[in-house]
């Protein structure tokens, strides 16, 4: 779906598509992602609040910094939060990490975003901020406003399938509009590229 615009992302410049990767991901497979203990330790899923979170551990566990279900179902309504490390939870969005790997021959990741606060407009999440690596972000359920600062200035409301192209280093902020589900591609500045070959059983 990548391969029309992969002059454009070889620039490393801004630039918005409408409609190009819709539903990637759902309201209901981050319900079954948040109940599986692997996807829900402290180096996956990020809570953006300021608080410390501790608790007690144990029994079955065999990851002890696994939040604990109440815990998230209580921080989850009041704060965005993402999961990282998601870039094979499901064969769209491995596929779309292949293709941008491909272009740029950069490993690339995906973290899913979500906020379940209707209409929220206090910016609690990053704000205006930059990162240390080049992102495509993917709108996927719900309206988003984002804003780009760079020489050449974008401000779009995202809408499911709208993805726009941030280069690192680059001032960008997400407004949330509504409750919404997105999907940041991280493409970082390494040589390490794992296989992204899908494993079928049903075949």
């Amino acid at each position: 779906m990548l391969e029309n615009y992969k002059d454009k992302i070889k620039q490393l410049k801004p630039f918005y598509i409408k409609n190009i990767l819709p539903n990637l991901i759902s309201w209901n497979e981050i319900e079954s992602l948040l109940n599986l203990r692997p996807m829900v330790n402290d180096k996956r899923l990020h809570i953006l609040s300021n608080k410390r979170y501790e608790w007690k551990a144990g029994g079955w566990l065999s990851d002890n910094n696994s939040y604990p279900p109440d815990l998230i179902n209580s921080e989850i309504k009041k704060y965005v939060c993402y999961i990282s490390d998601c870039s094979r939870v499901n064969k769209k969005i491995n596929n779309v990490c292949k293709e941008l790997e491909d272009i740029l021959n950069m490993p690339s990741d995906a973290h899913i975003f979500f906020s379940l606060k209707e209409k929220q407009t206090d910016l609690k999440g990053f704000g205006k901020h930059q990162d240390n690596q080049h992102n495509l972000i993917v709108c996927s359920e719900g309206k988003f406003i984002i804003k780009v600062y760079s020489d050449n200035y974008i401000e779009k409301e995202m809408n499911n399938g709208d993805a726009i192209f941030v280069p690192k280093n680059i001032d960008h902020e997400v407004i949330p509009l509504t409750k919404r589900l997105s999907v940041s591609f991280p493409i970082k500045d390494s040589d390490f590229l794992q296989s992204r070959q899908w494993i079928n059983l049903t075949n």
